[in-house]
This record gives C-alpha cells, sequence and structure tokens, in this order.
C-alpha cells in the first residue's frame, strides 16, 4: 500500500499532519498532485448562498448571526 503511494501525508490546517487515501489507480502518462486538504466547516458557506443560491446579504448575514449556517 505505501509502496503504490496509496496512502499519503499532508498537513491540514486544524488536524495538523495525517495521512490520507491516495489514488487507488496509477497511470503512467498520469502524475497526480499532492492531496490538499479537504475545506473546513462553513468554508465556503457565504459563497454558496451568495452565487448558487442568489441569496442577499441581509438574508446571509441573518442566517449567519441566528447560527442557521456556520461559517
Amino acid at each position: 500500500v505505501k509502496h503504490n503511494r496509496l496512502i499519503q501525508e499532508m498537513d491540514h490546517p486544524t488536524a495538523g499532519h495525517i495521512a490520507v487515501p491516495g489514488p487507488a489507480v496509477l497511470f503512467s502518462s498520469f502524475s497526480p498532485t499532492g492531496p490538499t486538504p479537504p475545506p473546513l466547516i462553513g468554508q465556503h458557506t457565504v459563497q454558496v448562498l451568495r452565487d448558487t443560491l442568489s441569496y442577499s446579504d441581509d438574508i446571509i448575514k441573518e442566517l449567519l448571526e441566528s447560527k442557521t449556517v456556520a461559517q
């Protein structure tokens, strides 16, 4: 598993140094990039509410203040 790079190590902003699953299959013509950490809870909340759901800034502010959503 380690020889085939199925487990890779990375630094996570809150969890520190962790091991994560790497690519399950490797191809000779493809060089995978190193692992990147998953998004933090709430990291994209405002972006999704505004850009995807078309919520106004006032509604987003209310949702954040009422702790209905996290940021």
